[in-house]
């Protein structure tokens, strides 16, 4: 089975916010001054934000039907990590989409867009470890990827 439809599978099984308009991804790219990667738009736009496989992937759920918060907004994170001086955030192309619970963050180089490039910073750790969001966060909630 290819990684795609095992990401499309979990994401079936999971919960997920549901689609966004390509005007609302838009509107949050331009927000961060960041063009998203093709493969996260694609989640964006047919996912919106999710719970997938024990794994959250920040996306952008409206305030209405986030309440009470379910989803991380990547918007309103990115913000906070900026304003916090987070390591990784220091880059104005690099946009956090999840994290493992123990301070690695997942962050998602939107230099490298169209194409995916995600990093893993916190402590100890900054690499890149992976180049497709779908196989990343498949391995992630398999517990294949090691930090």
């Amino acid at each position: 089975m290819s990684y795609n439809r095992k990401f499309e599978e979990m994401c079936a099984a999971g919960e997920v916010y549901g689609p966004v308009p390509e005007a609302e991804v838009a509107a949050a790219e331009a927000d961060l001054g960041v063009r998203f990667p093709e493969q996260y738009r694609e989640f964006l736009q047919r996912f919106g934000s999710g719970l997938i496989g024990g794994v959250e992937i920040y996306g952008l759920p409206s305030l209405e039907k986030n309440d009470p918060p379910l989803w991380q907004d990547v918007r309103k994170v990115t913000k906070q990590f900026r304003d916090w001086g987070q390591a990784g955030a220091e880059n104005p192309a690099y946009i956090p989409i999840s994290d493992d619970g123990t301070g690695i963050y997942f962050f998602l180089n939107t230099k490298a867009s169209p194409r995916t490039k995600i990093l893993a910073i916190g402590p100890g750790v900054e690499r890149a470890i992976s180049s497709d969001l779908f196989t990343f966060f498949v391995d992630l909630s398999e517990g294949r990827i090691q930090l």
